[in-house]
């Protein structure tokens, strides 16, 4: 079972390096780059998605997101809120600085406020309009409160630590990247590891973490690692190795 999960998982990192170079996305969103982001957010309210072009889930949620736009940013009243988007391709500072580690990411901006609020919820146009609606102050209907409510939260990218590693992986089973931030290959391999993060993010069966060894130096040692980069595969206390020369 584990052999096969392994396989299906270099298969997936293989398919991620197929990146599309045009912006499939249309022109309802306002597209921001990073000066005017810092000018437009905590003047009015702002609906954020921090996307990557080769996305496969950025693509999909791209005709949604469109629809969304369509319906708020074309309305008279734009001190509403506005739906916009940022190409982290294009603008990693900014999503550096946003904390950006998963595409799409989707914020929620205040008015007077330059902290986002992260939405966790269903990617469905409807879900998306009650989140809006609830930021805004606004009532929203039950059948979309009780949907909510049952939703379970996507599991992020984990960054792991010495001191977190051994609880958390022993609470199910991980896919974990040992690596160094300066290890040419670990570099290469970043954006795909966050799409397969992404990938997973619902899925309970597993969880995509990462483990920093330049900082996090006694439980890379305790596995004896080697080399950069590492990948493992951790099921409570049994582990399998994935060769993962790129």
């Amino acid at each position: 079972m584990a052999r096969s999960f392994l396989t299906v998982s270099a298969l997936i990192l293989g398919n991620c390096y197929v990146i599309a170079s045009t912006d499939l996305y249309k022109d309802n969103a306002v597209k921001y780059d990073e000066a005017d982001f810092k000018k437009a957010i905590g003047k009015i309210p702002h609906f954020v998605k921090f996307f990557a072009p080769w996305c496969g889930h950025c693509k999909r949620l791209a005709p949604t997101w469109d629809e969304l736009a369509e319906k708020y940013n074309e309305v008279n009243d734009r001190n509403k809120v506005v739906i916009s988007k940022v190409d982290c391709t294009t603008e990693s500072q900014l999503c550096s600085e946003q904390d950006i580690t998963g595409y799409p990411t989707l914020k929620f901006f205040k008015a007077g406020s330059d902290e986002g609020i992260k939405y966790r919820g269903p990617r469905d146009l409807a879900s998306l309009e009650a989140f809006i609606s609830e930021s805004l102050g606004e009532d929203k209907p039950d059948a979309i409160k009780e949907n909510q409510a049952q939703a379970p939260s996507p599991a992020s990218l984990a960054e792991l630590t010495d001191a977190t590693f051994h609880k958390v992986v022993e609470s199910g089973q991980h896919f974990v990247k040992f690596y160094a931030p300066w290890c040419g290959h670990c570099q290469k391999l970043a954006p795909v590891w966050e799409a397969l993060a992404a990938t997973f993010e619902h899925d309970p069966a597993v969880k995509v973490a990462k483990v920093d060894c330049t900082v996090n130096r006694q439980v890379c040692k305790l596995h004896l690692l080697q080399a950069w980069q590492n990948l493992q595969m951790q099921r409570s206390t049994k582990l399998w190795k994935l060769d993962s020369t790129l």
